[in-house]
C-alpha cells in the first residue's frame, strides 16, 4: 500500500526536488544523459513488485547496486533523479543509508523513496524519506514514483480517446469491446459487464497509423472497474494496465496517441449491442 505517512515538510518538498530532479546535472548542458536515472538496491522481487521495466521502457536508467555504501557512492557520481531504497533488506542498510543520503550536502535534494514495513513507515519518514511505500505493495505504485520523474509521466501519461475495436481473451471467455482511451501503459476498454479486478487478460487489436494498420497484442491486468449503471454517465467497462508488450507495439501505440489519424473503426455503439457480450 502506498503509506500516508509524511513528514510536516513533504509536501512543499517533493515538489521542489521534483523540479530539481529535472534540472540539468553533471557534464554540462552538451552531456546526454537518459530521460532520468533510478538508483535502487538490486532486487530482482522489488524489481518486479514497483513494475520498473516500464519505467525502463520509457528511456529511463535504472541503475541497481548492492549495497548501502555502494548506493551512496554511485549516488555521488551519477547524480539520480531519484533513490529507492528497501528498508527492510539488511544490506541496504535501511535508516542509516537514508540519514547519510539526507545528511550529505550534494545528495540531499535527491529524492528518496523507501518501501518498508508497515511498522517502519514512521521512522523512515523521520530519517528523511521523502515518500514511503509500506508492504504488501499495492498495484499501481510506480505513480508515486512518476511523481519524481516529472518527464516520464509526461511521456507515459499522454492518453488518446477513441473507439477502436478490441478483441479480449480473458477467464471469463473471448469477448469484444472498444477501446475508450489508451496509452503506452494501459487502455480503458468500454465493455456491458466489467472483469475481475486482477484478472489478467491478452487483448489484439488493430491501429489506423499513416503508414497502414499495425496488429497489437498485449498481456493486461484488470486495475479498475466500471460497473453498469443506468443512472450514470460513465461508460461501463474495466481499466487495464499492460504488463507484457513488445516494444514494437508500443512504439505504434506512441505514435497513435501523438499522432491525428481520422480512421478509428466507425462510430461509436455499444459493445454488447453488436457481439452480445
Amino acid at each position: 500500500m502506498v503509506s500516508s505517512v509524511r513528514k510536516p515538510r513533504s509536501t512543499a518538498g517533493i515538489q521542489e526536488r521534483a523540479l530539481l530532479a529535472t534540472a540539468p546535472r553533471g557534464g554540462g548542458p552538451g552531456a546526454k544523459r537518459p530521460m532520468s536515472r533510478v538508483l535502487m538496491i538490486d532486487d530482482a522481487r522489488l524489481f518486479q513488485m514497483l513494475e520498473w521495466s516500464l519505467l525502463r521502457r520509457a528511456g529511463c536508467d535504472i541503475v541497481r547496486v548492492g549495497s548501502g555504501r555502494e548506493m551512496i557512492e554511485r549516488a555521488r557520481r551519477d547524480a539520480p533523479d531519484l533513490i529507492v531504497l528497501d528498508a527492510e533488506r539488511p544490506a541496504a542498510d535501511g535508516t542509516d543509508c537514508l540519514r547519510s543520503l539526507k545528511s550529505d550536502p550534494a545528495l540531499h535534494s535527491i529524492p528518496v523513496l523507501v518501501v518498508t514495513s508497515p511498522e517502519g513507515v514512521v521512522g523512515c519518514s523521520d530519517a528523511g524519506a521523502d515518500a514511503t511505500l509500506s508492504r504488501p505493495v499495492a498495484p499501481g505504485a510506480l505513480d508515486l514514483a512518476f511523481s519524481f520523474l516529472p518527464r516520464v509521466s509526461r511521456r507515459l501519461g499522454r492518453r488518446r480517446s477513441t473507439r477502436l475495436p478490441v478483441q479480449i481473451a480473458s477467464p471469463e471467455g473471448s469477448l469484444r469491446g472498444r477501446i475508450k482511451d489508451i496509452s503506452r501503459r494501459g487502455a480503458f476498454l468500454a465493455l456491458p459487464q466489467p472483469l475481475p479486478l486482477r484478472a489478467r487478460i491478452s487483448l489484439s487489436l488493430s491501429l489506423p497509423l499513416p503508414s497502414g494498420r499495425r496488429s497489437v497484442r498485449a498481456q493486461g491486468e484488470v486495475v479498475r472497474q466500471v460497473p453498469q449503471d443506468p443512472e450514470s454517465h460513465l461508460i461501463p467497462g474495466v481499466g487495464v494496465r499492460f504488463v507484457e508488450i513488445d516494444p514494437r507495439s508500443e512504439g505504434w501505440i506512441d505514435h497513435y496517441v501523438e499522432e491525428g489519424v481520422v480512421d478509428e473503426g466507425g462510430p461509436w455503439e455499444d459493445p454488447g449491442e453488436r457481439h452480445g457480450a
